[in-house]
């Protein structure tokens, strides 16, 4: 069942139950790397509201197979991490201005312009909710 979910200037139809189903599935192909590792056991430290609004829209936050790694900025490690979605977009556009930006944490929505990462057998329509985030190195390997 669809819910609506408003996230700042965004308006989502969301299939919160569905989502939350192919989340809790084996993913296959999830990242191995140092720095994909320590993203997902840093983003279960988002404060609540963050994590909330994740999970909102039946996400696991530390299942995420599309996680780009942009190095260090004021001593923490900046992640731009993809998540997929079931459901459409009712408002909102998607702007990426890097001077408008909170590298922190920002969210916006889009449609997948590639098919490569979505979790095989994800049902449609889809969406893709992208978060911009700042996170601590917090796993035992070194940084490298």
């Amino acid at each position: 069942m669809y819910e609506t979910i408003r996230v700042g200037d965004w308006l989502i139809k969301a299939d919160v139950e569905e989502t939350r189903k192919q989340y809790e599935k084996d993913i296959e192909d999830m990242c191995v790397c140092g720095n994909c590792l320590n993203y997902y056991e840093a983003v279960n430290e988002l404060p609540v509201q963050k994590a909330q609004v994740l999970e909102s829209f039946g996400l696991i936050p530390s299942k995420c197979t599309d996680i780009n790694y942009h190095g260090v900025k004021d001593h923490l490690h900046f992640y731009i991490a993809s998540y997929f979605i079931v459901g459409r977009i009712v408002e909102g556009k998607q702007e990426w201005n890097p001077k408008k930006i909170d590298f922190s944490w920002h969210i916006s929505f889009s449609v997948p312009q590639h098919q490569i990462y979505i979790p095989k057998g994800f049902p449609k329509p889809i969406i893709q909710l992208d978060c911009v985030t700042l996170l601590p190195w917090v796993i035992d390997q070194p940084y490298e």
